[in-house]
């Protein structure tokens, strides 16, 4: 299966480099990456985009920058980010699923939300560098930020250590 992501996750991460090194930083990802003009929300691209925007993060800016990043996509989903405010982490997650197979044309998520206090989210065939877990991280600590929610996150498998899947459990 080919490898393909939404613009609007491209444009997320974009949009964290606009705001944190403005439009010179901008500038510089694209050229660094090998490209001009813009990405549509709704149109797909390769994949490997996605992983070079976040493999330029790490290397010109940075490995912290990275669960930053993953902040602001959760944080920064426009009208949903207003409405999230007003839902807790359990139903956030139980929606992870259908949202993620919106947005990627690969992997799946699976949620675990049988517990009180405690979410487990499993990624499988989803993160091929460290960068992609490191950007889920915080995307899961963003969702907590989103839905003000005191919590923590830890990876607790990888699958770039040889587990079947990538394994986060928020604990609130």
């Amino acid at each position: 299966m080919e490898r393909k992501v939404r613009g609007s996750i491209l444009n997320s991460y974009m949009g964290f480099i606009t705001k944190n090194w403005g439009n010179e930083g901008y500038r510089l990802c694209m050229s660094d990456i090998g490209l001009w003009g813009e990405f549509r929300d709704g149109n797909y691209y390769q994949d490997a985009i996605r992983e070079n925007i976040l493999r330029w993060i790490s290397r010109e800016k940075g490995e912290e920058h990275i669960i930053e990043c993953g902040k602001y996509v959760a944080s920064n989903l426009g009208i949903l980010s207003w409405i999230v405010r007003f839902s807790d982490p359990k139903t956030l997650a139980a929606k992870f699923p259908r949202n993620f197979s919106e947005i990627y044309s690969y992997g799946k998520i699976e949620t675990v939300t049988d517990k009180d206090g405690e979410i487990i989210i499993r990624l499988y065939d989803i993160c091929r560098i460290k960068e992609s877990c490191n950007v889920w991280r915080g995307v899961c600590q963003g969702i907590l930020e989103a839905t003000k929610t005191k919590g923590t996150v830890e990876e607790t498998k990888c699958q770039l250590d040889g587990y079947k899947y990538c394994e986060f459990i928020i604990r609130y």
